[in-house]
């Protein structure tokens, strides 16, 4: 799908418009503003615009959102063959769909009730930066026709050389790096780099010819502080196919970031609420019986003190060597002893004992699994067992689920992985909840128990960690959005939808893989895969 672009300037650019035929978002009012810049042509499905894609000529796309199973398929199928730049339309506005169809390659997303007045420009600037990137493969020199329309650009956009050294940064990308005036000239690597050991995503480009769309990375400032952003990255190549360089477009997240951060944060407060409420439900229990325990040890000492006392007064009729004083002393000793029933009490007291020893124990499991679950990431990859972490997250959430979930296991025997393991303990449990909501919600009040099965294998060079529930299931028409941010089937209040968005987020960041098949009515199972050569801990 790579596209041969003519030399001729806007009237020869191209707009492929993906709409269903029924009436939708006013797409041709709101390109009305393109008359005699550029040709448009209307299709109705992903096929039909993928095939034009194919002819090479197609400059952008607009897709309707309507349908977003074709749509995806598009942006996927653009991505892998790098193809034109795509404009959502999206019926639902908010910065949580704009976040989605970023992350799925869009350049940019536009709402279907603001698509007559804002659709036109949100082109426009699409093709300007289309033609600057055109433009940049003849060189720095290029870059004189077009400077003012790239300077217009709501979004930020740097264009590198070879040796990775900023040729262009429009004023946008100069506010978001914290460096006006200053950046032509400075080092991408040290601008573009997040992390000690990641490599920036725009250096990949240039080196590699990776492209890049709508994924999140950070960007460094000149003051030592980091700012998330949007990025897409493509390579400049020269007529003759050669590398030339590399251009970037990148918008600030700060505020959709802080604005998903409260959201996550109030997801994560509700659920340490309920994880309390179950540790201390489960802690009660055996500390209702030790302090039932000790109340009546308390009742046995007075008892075995009154016979204790008896048992002095017979030792010292012994040392008087008075055998009535000792046959008297002797009679009240039986006396105490048969009214204190000091066989049964000696008896029950081992019982209470054992209990209370047992009790203790129990708290300190809990209170160990606790600490181990709450103990902080390093920030540094380590070898971790997976299944002890699996299993001390279900520890923690099965004081939580118990009235409700048979709670099956079935661990195969795995070598450590390097990993985050605070962060996979994180997404272990936000599936356990998801499983044990699942459940409650499809028993009700009937009293049954549904099942959670856990299991751990290795295959195909990977360890595969499967979550299985026997629950409600998730709709089919659910299940391409479920990873989707503030996406969540549950009633209003009940979630944000965060979790598993925040879960598929942690599982790629360890290069792997978090997928989910379902059965309404019948369950539903997540399955994480890691590789096996997953990076090793970083060397102290």
């Amino acid at each position: 799908m790579r596209r041969s672009h003519r030399e001729d300037d806007a009237l020869g650019l191209r707009v492929v418009v993906v709409q269903p035929p029924d009436h939708g978002p006013r797409i041709a009012e709101g390109l009305e503003v393109l008359a005699g810049r550029a040709t448009l042509e209307i299709v109705h499905d992903a096929r039909r615009c993928l095939s034009r894609c194919d002819a090479g000529d197609v400059d952008l796309l607009v897709l309707d959102a309507r349908r977003r199973a074709e749509v995806q398929s598009v942006l996927a199928a653009t991505a892998r063959s790098g193809g034109p730049p795509a404009i959502v339309i999206e019926p639902e506005a908010g910065d949580a769909r704009a976040l989605a169809w970023f992350r799925a390659g869009a350049v940019d997303c536009v709402s279907a009730e603001e698509a007559p007045k804002r659709l036109g420009t949100a082109v426009a600037e699409q093709l300007a930066r289309d033609r600057a990137r055109r433009t940049a493969r003849g060189g720095d020199l290029g870059f004189a026709g077009n400077r003012e329309v790239m300077e217009q650009l709501n979004s930020a956009l740097v264009v590198v050389d070879l040796e990775g050294r900023i040729v262009y940064a429009n004023p946008p990308a100069e506010q978001i790096l914290g460096a006006e005036g200053s950046l032509h000239g400075a080092d991408a690597g040290k601008r573009f780099r997040s992390g000690k050991s990641e490599e920036p995503l725009l250096l990949r480009t240039l080196r590699g010819g990776e492209r890049f769309k709508g994924a999140e990375a950070l960007v460094s400032r000149p003051d030592g502080s980091k700012a998330p952003v949007g990025i897409s990255c493509a390579p400049i190549t020269s007529p003759e196919g050669r590398r030339t360089g590399a251009v970037a477009i990148f918008q600030d997240l700060s505020e959709a970031t802080q604005r998903r951060s409260h959201a996550l944060q109030t997801e994560k407060l509700a659920s340490i609420g309920q994880l309390a409420a179950g540790v201390a439900h489960e802690i009660n229990n055996p500390m209702g019986f030790i302090h039932a325990n000790l109340f009546q040890l308390a009742e046995y000492t007075e008892d075995l003190q009154r016979v204790w006392r008896q048992v002095e007064a017979l030792r010292h009729a012994a040392e008087g060597a008075d055998p009535t004083a000792v046959r008297i002393a002797a009679e009240a000793l039986d006396k105490a002893s048969q009214e204190a029933d000091i066989e049964f009490v000696l008896g029950d007291l081992a019982k209470a004992i054992r209990e209370s020893q047992e009790g203790s124990e129990r708290i300190r499991h809990i209170v160990q699994d606790l600490r181990d679950f709450s103990h902080q990431d390093t920030g540094e990859r380590v070898f971790a067992d997976l299944n002890q972490c699996l299993d001390s997250t279900a520890n923690i959430v099965w004081p939580m689920m118990k009235h409700v979930v048979s709670l099956e296991k079935d661990y195969a025997e795995l070598p450590p992985i390097g990993c985050y393991p605070m962060q996979l303990k994180q997404v272990f449990m936000n599936l356990l909840v998801n499983a044990f909501q699942a459940i409650e919600e499809a028993v009700g009040e009937s009293g049954e128990l549904g099942t959670i099965a856990l299991s751990t294998r290795i295959e195909d060079e990977q360890v595969v960690v499967s979550i299985r529930d026997s629950g409600v299931g998730i709709a089919q028409e659910h299940l391409e959005r479920i990873f989707d941010p503030f996406f969540t089937t549950k009633r209003v209040g009940a979630g944000t939808g965060l979790g598993l968005s925040t879960s598929f987020g942690i599982v790629q960041g360890h290069g792997g893989t978090l997928s989910v098949e379902s059965v309404p009515g019948q369950g539903t199972t997540f399955q994480l895969r890691l590789p096996l050569d997953a990076e090793a801990p970083a060397a102290s």
